[in-house]
C-alpha cells in the first residue's frame, strides 16, 4: 500500500464529501444492499422481519437483474445480499451467476459479493456456494459469508428462537472450511447482535471466531421501524448500566479486533451519542424485498420503488438530496451502531480515515484496512 497516495486520496475525498453534502448531490454508487427476501427460518428475539406476512411476495429475479443492470451501478465495488434468509431463495445461485457473467461489462470495479445468513441451511448453502466460487474467482470476485452467531451453544438457539440452530450453524461452518481452504476468494465470518441475553457471551464468541479463523462483526442491536421493524422491542433490547459496562470492557479488551469500530463504540457507550461519518445515500443505498429504495436501512426515508421508477430518477429526487444534506444529524444517527456503514463511509468521507492513518501509523493502518475490507474503496 502506497500510504502517501492513500493520504492524498483521502484528503481529496474529504473535500469532495463536504461539497456533496452542502449541495445534496449524489456520488457514483459504490455499494448496494439488497434485501432479496423477507422470509426467514428463525424468529430472532431482536428482529421482526419474520413477522411480515408470508403472502407478501418478494421481488422476482428479473426485477433484481433489472436493478443491477442500471447504469448508475457501473462503479459498484460491493453487493450486499441480505434478508430474511437469502438462501431460502431458490434462484439465489442464478442471481450470483448473473453477477459473474455481467461483471466485466456492467460493473468492472466490483470486488465483493457479501451474503448475510443464519447458516442453518447447510446443504442449500453448499449447493449454491461451491459451484459459484470458480465463476467468481475467474472474475476476481470475493464471496463473503457473514453468519449470524449470537452465543456459543444452546444460548444461540434461545436467541434465534430455533431449536438446533447452533448445531446447524456449526455444521455449515465445518462444511465450508474445506471450500475456504481451497478457494482464497471465500471469506467466512460471524455477525453478532449484542442484546441483554448475550452480553455475558461476547468473549466466548470472540474466542470461537479466533479458533476458527472467522472475521467478526459484533455490535449492539439496532432499533428501527425500517429495516428490522423492531421498535416495539426497544425496552427488551436496551442494555442496563451494568451490561453497558460489560460491553465496554469487551471492546477495550484484546478479543475485539475491529479497532476502528472499537473507538466509535466506546465513545458511544460513554456518552450515549454516536460520532462517526456516514455516506448513506451518497455512495450506497438499501433496497427492500418490495423494490422500495432507501438511502439508509435504519431511517425510513423512502426515495422510490425500482418497480415503478428508474434508479437514476430515485437517486436524483428532491427527497434524496434533502436526506444527503442532513445525513448524520437525524435522531437515529445519534444511536446508529451499524458497522457495515462505517466500512463504506470512512474512505468516502476521507478525513476520519486520514486521521486514523496519521495516528495509527502505516503497519497498524494496513491491518485496519485489511480487517475492515477498506482496500476496495481505497
Amino acid at each position: 500500500m502506497n500510504h502517501f497516495r492513500v493520504a492524498v486520496k483521502l484528503l481529496a475525498n474529504g473535500i469532495r464529501y463536504r461539497c456533496l453534502k452542502l449541495t445534496g448531490r449524489s456520488a457514483p454508487l459504490q455499494a448496494i444492499s439488497l434485501e432479496i427476501t423477507h422470509r426467514c427460518i428463525c424468529r430472532c428475539r431482536m428482529c421482526n422481519i419474520w413477522q411480515i406476512p408470508g403472502e407478501i411476495p418478494d421481488m422476482p429475479l428479473f426485477a433484481w437483474v433489472g436493478l443491477l443492470s442500471s447504469p448508475e451501478l457501473s462503479g459498484l465495488r460491493e453487493i450486499d445480499i441480505t434478508g430474511g434468509e437469502p438462501f431460502l431463495r431458490e434462484d439465489l445461485a442464478d442471481l450470483l451467476e448473473w453477477v459473474c457473467s455481467a461483471k466485466s461489462t456492467r460493473f468492472p470495479q466490483l470486488r465483493t459479493v457479501a451474503i448475510t445468513t443464519n447458516g442453518l441451511l447447510t446443504d442449500r448453502i453448499l449447493a449454491v456456494v461451491e459451484p459459484v466460487l470458480a465463476s467468481m474467482r475467474a472474475q476476481g470476485l470475493d464471496l463473503v459469508l457473514a453468519c449470524g452467531l449470537d452465543a456459543v451453544g444452546e444460548q444461540h438457539d434461545r436467541i434465534r428462537n430455533h431449536k438446533g440452530a447452533w448445531r446447524k450453524l456449526n455444521a455449515t461452518l465445518d462444511a465450508l472450511e474445506p471450500l475456504r481452504a481451497g478457494s482464497l476468494n471465500l471469506i467466512l465470518g460471524i455477525k453478532t447482535t449484542i442484546i441483554p441475553l448475550n452480553v455475558d457471551a461476547l468473549e466466548q464468541i470472540a474466542r470461537f471466531a479466533e479458533k476458527h479463523g472467522l472475521f467478526t462483526i459484533i455490535s449492539p442491536c439496532i432499533i428501527t421501524a425500517n429495516r428490522f421493524g423492531n421498535s416495539d422491542l426497544r425496552a427488551a433490547m436496551t442494555l442496563s448500566d451494568a451490561e453497558m459496562q460489560a460491553v465496554m470492557r469487551f471492546y477495550q479488551g484484546p478479543s475485539f479486533a475491529w479497532s476502528g469500530h472499537r473507538l466509535a463504540m466506546l465513545e458511544y457507550l460513554k456518552t450515549g451519542r454516536m460520532k462517526k461519518p456516514c455516506s448513506a445515500g451518497f455512495n450506497t443505498v438499501f433496497v427492500r424485498h418490495t423494490g422500495e429504495v432507501f438511502p439508509c436501512p435504519v431511517i425510513p426515508t423512502l426515495l422510490g420503488n425500482i418497480r415503478q421508477d428508474l434508479l437514476g430518477e430515485i437517486l436524483s429526487c428532491p427527497t434524496a438530496a434533502q436526506f444527503r444534506r442532513h445525513v448524520g444529524t437525524f435522531t437515529a444517527c445519534q444511536t446508529c451502531t451499524e458497522p457495515g456503514l462505517e466500512r463504506l463511509a470512512w474512505p468516502f468521507e476521507g478525513l476520519t480515515c486520514l486521521r486514523h492513518l496519521l495516528q495509527m501509523g502505516r503497519r497498524d493502518f494496513a491491518r485496519l484496512v485489511s480487517h475492515m475490507g477498506l482496500d476496495k474503496y481505497l
